[in-house]
């Protein structure tokens, strides 16, 4: 195993086995909480003072609770969001099932052929801001008359012609061909 094999192999242990102390710190105060009748309600009381709640969520977290759960779990108290907790936990999973899972897929809509340099340039653009797990597939669909059309796993970014066209005649009422 080479020196970069070692180091990922590291960081992903380390970062598994933390992410799972945070997550059955986050997954113990929802359990509580569920389990105490009445307490959610309680602890999400709009005129409820934000020490009582913080007071009363440091109850139920283990002592060595990360801070990073701690502040998730008080912001989510303080915004009166407190019953999206299962949510952001499952989120959080399904987030981690997913970059395990492999590369991104991402759809790259051209009017005309891109040149190797616009796809290199694209290709960092995206890295830049998705992460470099990205997988792509070009097409070319004249059909858009010009500029682009990016699909990110379910994210779609429509920078074409005929989209802005289509906008533009819905703003102006315009209903025929």
């Amino acid at each position: 195993m080479n020196t970069g094999d070692r180091v990922h192999s590291y960081a992903n242990a380390f970062f598994e086995a933390a992410f799972e102390r945070w997550l059955d710190a986050l997954q113990g105060v929802a359990s509580a909480v569920a389990g105490q009748h009445g307490r959610l309600a309680e602890l999400t009381a709009s005129g409820a003072d934000f020490a009582q709640q913080q007071q009363a969520l440091a109850g139920l977290m283990p002592a060595d609770a990360d801070p990073l759960v701690r502040n998730l779990i008080y912001t989510l108290a303080q915004r009166g969001e407190l019953p999206l907790l299962g949510d952001v936990i499952e989120a959080l999973r399904a987030r981690v099932r997913q970059a395990g899972a492999g590369p991104t897929p991402v759809e790259v809509v051209t009017a005309i052929a891109l040149t190797d340099e616009q796809r290199v340039t694209l290709e960092a653009k995206l890295a830049a801001q998705y992460g470099t797990a990205l997988s792509y597939a070009y097409q070319v669909d004249p059909a858009i008359m010009g500029g682009m059309i990016v699909r990110i796993g379910d994210k779609l970014i429509d920078g074409s012609v005929a989209s802005k066209l289509a906008a533009m005649k819905q703003a102006l009422g315009v209903t025929g061909e």
